[in-house]
């Protein structure tokens, strides 16, 4: 059990050790990075219907989800390097055998227990990721990490396909657990230092009112945020065809500018808090909702592409912020862990969001609701961020 005084601490570890620690938490759900694959395999040569292919990963995701919840009130009684290792593990070993598995009600249950092992990892991850020395790094790295692979194994899958069987995505996501427990293995031993407290001035009840009110305030916009953004992702090429652009182009349009995530979430890795979070949070927001107002007159193609590169650029970077201001709320880690669980109700809840405003092929009412929700989200982040601006800014230089 790990000691309840070094849930108070932050480890200081090299920059390296980031993307480690990074990667190996984006392992418990990797799927999620390159999920259009994963459901192309399932309807495709393994031979389950288009509907039960999208039941099976919508089953994972609900096991992600509840194992994530699950992490939330273990995060402070496991030892995380070996329940992390040991989750890792047994993902493997359940994505290697998903093969043996030919009945669709069996495979539900199974990627069921796989998602439930993997948001259990994840959470666990998500608490350790908080306590580290820059949070801002932390998640910067993770969502660089996620933004690359994705990228890199849609690419690559069509070969693995046709080298491996129609069963390669399975066994990419056992080689990626793997993978992420030999990293976890080349971590250093972190070493914890006390984490600086500038409210220790204040009373107990007052700091503890004021801690779960701001807390409460970011999760929220972490939501809206993530609603929005996903609403407009799940039909970005839709609206690009109502535009006038065909699949291809729009597709291609789609790819390209998803590089820009890339740089987005390098943002907070190379730069920390140095600007102050809440003026990038603020330019992170204006990109967005820009973004959402651009394509609702995106007649031209240089106008599809710049919005949405306005708003891929901008997606991981104020997540990552958001995320590593959760972590300086709290130094335990745990609410980092709820606010992975949010940010997964609001991935889940934008397209959900988007089917239901959807207006015989017109995207205006979507578009215009997501602007509102990125300005909502920025009403909430506000006075959260802007009270740990000032001590942020006390502590002493990234390391």
């Amino acid at each position: 059990m790990l000691p309840q005084s070094a849930l108070a601490k932050v480890a200081v570890i090299h920059p390296v050790s980031y993307f480690l620690l990074a990667f190996s938490a984006m392992a418990g759900l990797a799927y999620i990075n390159f999920l259009p694959g994963v459901v192309n395999a399932l309807a495709g040569g393994i031979g389950f219907s288009e509907v039960e292919a999208g039941q099976i990963v919508a089953l994972n995701g609900y096991g992600g989800l509840l194992g994530s919840m699950v992490a939330i009130f273990l995060v402070r009684k496991l030892h995380w390097q070996s329940a992390m290792l040991s989750l890792l593990a047994l993902l493997a070993v359940i994505d290697l055998a998903t093969v043996w598995f030919t009945h669709f009600s069996a495979l539900l249950a199974w990627r069921f227990f796989a998602g439930l092992c993997g948001g259990l990892s994840l959470g666990i991850a998500f608490a350790v990721l908080a306590r580290l020395n820059n949070p801002d790094r932390a998640f910067g790295a993770l969502l660089f990490v996620q933004f690359s692979l994705g990228s890199l194994v849609i690419y690559l899958l069509p070969a693995l396909e046709s080298l491996l069987g129609v069963y390669a995505v399975f066994y990419l996501m056992a080689g990626i657990a793997v993978l992420a427990m030999l990293c976890l293995l080349c971590l250093p031993t972190l070493a914890f230092t006390p984490k600086p407290n500038p409210r220790a001035q204040a009373s107990a009840d007052t700091a503890r009112a004021g801690l779960a009110q701001h807390a409460v305030l970011l999760l929220l916009a972490i939501m809206l945020y993530q609603i929005a953004a996903s609403a407009i992702w799940a039909y970005a090429g839709l609206i690009g065809q109502a535009a006038g652009m065909a699949t291809a182009s729009a597709n291609n349009a789609i790819a390209l500018t998803g590089l820009l995530g890339l740089a987005g979430a390098m943002l907070p890795v190379l730069t920390g808090h140095r600007f102050g979070r809440l003026n990038l949070l603020l330019a992170g927001i204006i990109l967005s909702l820009s973004a959402a107002l651009l394509l609702t007159v995106a007649g031209h193609n240089l106008l599809y592409i710049g919005a949405l590169a306005m708003l891929f650029f901008a997606w991981p970077a104020v997540l990552a912020y958001l995320l590593a201001v959760i972590a300086v709320t709290d130094s335990s880690g745990r609410l980092a862990t709820i606010a992975a669980v949010v940010s997964s109700v609001g991935m889940a809840t934008g397209p959900l969001l988007a089917s239901a405003l959807l207006d015989n092929g017109n995207f205006s009412a979507l578009l215009y609701s997501c602007a509102l929700l990125f300005l909502c989200s920025y009403v909430l982040l506000f006075k959260p961020v802007q009270a740990f601006e000032k001590p942020a800014a006390a502590l002493a230089p990234c390391q």
